[in-house]
């Protein structure tokens, strides 16, 4: 099936800016339609047996796909803010060469034009397969996409075929619930779930994890060595489940990118504060009423309830994200890797040269605004607080070249790269097995709107194609692509991502491994390039 999308006329700043950043493939926008290919490959369909029923894939690309499996009921009526339910099983074989619909949410496009049908029927699995996989069962590596928690789906990451077909492993990549529909906490909800509330997104994500236990092997998988990783939210998602105890032995490994489990304001929020930040969005519909407004609620249309500008990223600070309500998530991700929620388990985390750049792009430039030194002034005091002189202080825009330079590198530093140095800390005094890394290339170049290694710029370098289009990486990087596609996959099979390429890659404090396509290092100065001595003393940032 194919999308056309007609756009008519409207500020030229933003539109250009949303398609430097949709081409720039970050995890952040919404995905374009799946251009169907004929298949590259002859014989039969494949079919296998699930959980549910049979299923019939597709020969492409030198990989077996199967889209669009369901793992879980839809989410309609009272299923809605509740956990996942089973699918319905189903008898003759079903097609599976489709992506399911996305979750409902706001599209982060211009005009709201919608990119890929929502729907409350979007608990689906879409599994990558080696088509010549031999006798060995096969390492299964789980995506969680990112978003913020208001965007993403599976359809977004099609598809992984290189890092499939020459890694010889499985990729699944589950949908789960995003924004109200995923994180949604009220009083009432923890009383009927007894004590669930806010986590049916990271519900879904444990759902999925169990559907790959139980049919990992009808793939050819393995369900004994399952990697989980993510991006953006995706880390996150990777860090709730490491501190989940319902999701002990689901996993066995992780990567987390650009997502740490430290001081991130993804990070799980209490009780406390999910109550209100959900009784407030509950109140902006007209449901005031505790002893009504979650029928209100389970009333409204699914495209009614993402009517909010709290289903939308328009700051660094979030209203949805997973919540520690004492039962699916009993600790904040970071304390929990100290207290040894990881313990024995091999770990990647890393981030990105220039997070930055992309949340520049998407909050001032697509707005047709510039910073100035005033506006950086006043975002870094709202967002910081009683922090923000010592910021200041760190990163004076007298500084830099403009104030968007400033507050790029703010980002970049208090919000992903030292994050991600104490996410490794946590994980390491808890007793995981920690290699850290540095992303620094440019996909896009230095253009002034989205430069250098901005956020979500190496996922282009582990997946083959985004929103349905391939990647024409440069042959530099696409030699970095393959580096990264076989160390992650050698992770998957062994625990232990050093290639020849990643030689050298040390576990001890304070070592990263610096990716770029002009050179791969190992480096020993990223805490204090990023100013971490600052930032380690901010107990929660944004």
């Amino acid at each position: 099936m194919r999308v056309h999308i007609f756009t008519p006329r409207f500020e030229v700043t933003r539109w250009l800016v949303t398609a430097v950043v949709v081409t720039g493939l970050i995890a952040a926008v919404s995905p374009m339609a799946r251009t169907e290919a004929a298949p590259t490959d002859t014989g039969s369909d494949p079919v296998v047996t699930v959980t549910g029923g049979p299923i019939r894939g597709l020969r492409s690309d030198g990989i077996v796909e199967y889209l669009g499996v369901p793992f879980a009921a839809p989410t309609t009526g009272e299923n809605r803010f509740a956990p996942p339910q089973p699918a319905a099983p189903w008898t003759d074989p079903r097609p599976a060469i489709t992506h399911s619909p996305q979750c409902p949410q706001a599209s982060p496009m211009p005009l709201g034009m919608a990119l890929q049908e929502s729907s409350e029927d979007c608990l689906s699995i879409d599994i990558y397969v080696p088509q010549n996989a031999g006798d060995t069962a096969l390492p299964v590596m789980v995506w969680l996409y990112g978003g913020a928690f208001v965007l993403g789906s599976n359809a977004q990451y099609d598809s992984p075929a290189r890092l499939v077909r020459e890694g010889k492993v499985i990729v699944a990549i589950p949908n789960y619930r995003v924004g109200p529909f995923g994180f949604l906490a009220l009083p009432e909800l923890a009383e009927s779930t007894g004590g669930v509330a806010g986590t049916y997104g990271t519900l879904d994500q444990q759902a999925a994890l169990r559907w790959i236990q139980d049919n990992a092997t009808a793939f050819g998988g393995d369900p004994g060595n399952v990697t989980i990783f993510g991006e953006s939210a995706g880390g996150m998602s990777v860090c709730t489940q490491l501190a989940s105890p319902m999701a002990r032995g689901l996993f066995h490994r992780a990567i987390i990118e650009s997502g740490s489990c430290a001081r991130s304001p993804l990070a799980p929020p209490s009780k406390d504060i999910a109550f209100q930040r959900s009784a407030d969005y509950a109140a902006s519909f007209g449901c005031h009423d505790p002893q009504t407004r979650l029928q209100c609620l389970r009333a409204l249309p699914a495209d009614r309830l993402t009517d909010s500008a709290t289903t939308q990223l328009n700051s660094m600070a979030v209203t949805w994200s997973p919540v520690l309500d004492g039962v699916v998530v009993t600790a904040a991700p970071e304390q929990a890797l100290a207290a040894g929620a990881a313990h024995g388990m091999p770990l990647i985390v890393g981030s990105n040269a220039d997070e930055g750049a992309t949340f520049i792009a998407l909050l001032d430039y697509a707005r047709a605004t510039t910073p100035t030194a005033t506006d950086y002034l006043h975002w870094t005091r709202e967002l910081f607080g009683d922090n923000a002189d010592q910021v200041l202080t760190r990163y004076p825009p007298a500084d830099f070249v403009t104030p968007a330079k400033a507050k790029e590198r703010v980002i970049t530093d208090g919000f992903f790269a030292c994050p991600a140095l104490f996410t490794a800390e946590a994980a390491r005094s808890g007793g995981a097995q920690v290699w850290q890394y540095r992303f620094n290339d440019a996909p896009l170049g230095h253009n002034p709107l989205l430069p250098g290694a901005f956020h979500a710029a190496e996922i282009p370098y582990v997946f083959s194609a985004l929103m349905g289009v391939a990647i024409p990486l440069p042959p530099a990087a696409d030699q970095l692509s393959r580096h990264i596609q076989q160390s992650w996959a050698q992770f998957a099979h062994t625990g232990d991502p050093v290639t020849a390429a990643f030689t050298a890659w040390p576990t001890t404090p304070g070592s990263t491994l610096e990716m770029g396509s002009d050179r791969i290092t190992i480096g020993d100065s990223f805490a204090r390039q990023h100013h971490c001595d600052l930032w380690s003393d901010i107990g929660h940032i944004g």
